[in-house]
């Protein structure tokens, strides 16, 4: 279960939880289990925060810094992460289903077992990223570079590769 301290100082906005979060630079939050769904937490400071089974589906975490967050098992669907800053985030198991992921930071993020159908991934950064089982169906990875990722047993089925609005359609 969550902090509940941790949690009620979320509650009162992003100003006053990333205000707390430089002063208590060192403290590792916990925020296991929380029901965020649809909640505003744009450019709100999670990093080294334990989200673990969270729910944050349709959440705008558009510029959140989530660097050494463990999200293990949380939901994420159709979440706005874009240009977040995921830098060691664990997602292993987590569900990003048609979350928005373009131009974000993930490096050495490991988003082992992880659903990333329908996910768009337009030039994020992916160098050391581990997507091992994970699952790209009909996920969008134009300007992508996967070659520094490790894709091993990733399914890649109906991916698109190149942008609908600007060209043909490629499947894998």
């Amino acid at each position: 279960m969550a902090n509940k301290d941790h949690l009620a100082l979320l509650l009162r906005g992003v100003e006053a939880w990333n205000q707390w979060r430089q002063i208590a630079y060192e403290e590792w939050p916990d925020l296991r289990d929380v029901h965020l769904v649809g909640a505003s937490l744009r450019m709100v400071n999670l990093s080294r925060t334990d989200l673990r089974n969270a729910d944050l589906s349709e959440a705008n975490m558009e510029g959140a810094i989530l660097n050494h967050a463990d999200l293990q098992g949380a939901i994420l669907g159709k979440t706005n992460l874009n240009s977040a800053d995921c830098q060691h985030t664990i997602f292993r198991g987590a569900i990003l289903r048609a979350a928005d992921l373009r131009f974000a930071v993930l490096t050495e993020a490991d988003l082992t077992d992880a659903d990333l159908s329908e996910v768009f991934l337009t030039q994020a950064e992916l160098t050391g990223t581990s997507f091992v089982n994970a699952n790209f169906d009909d996920a969008h990875l134009y300007n992508v570079d996967l070659s520094k990722a490790d894709t091993h047993g990733a399914r890649l089925r109906k991916a698109y590769f190149t942008d609908p609005f600007r060209g043909p359609h490629s499947h894998l």
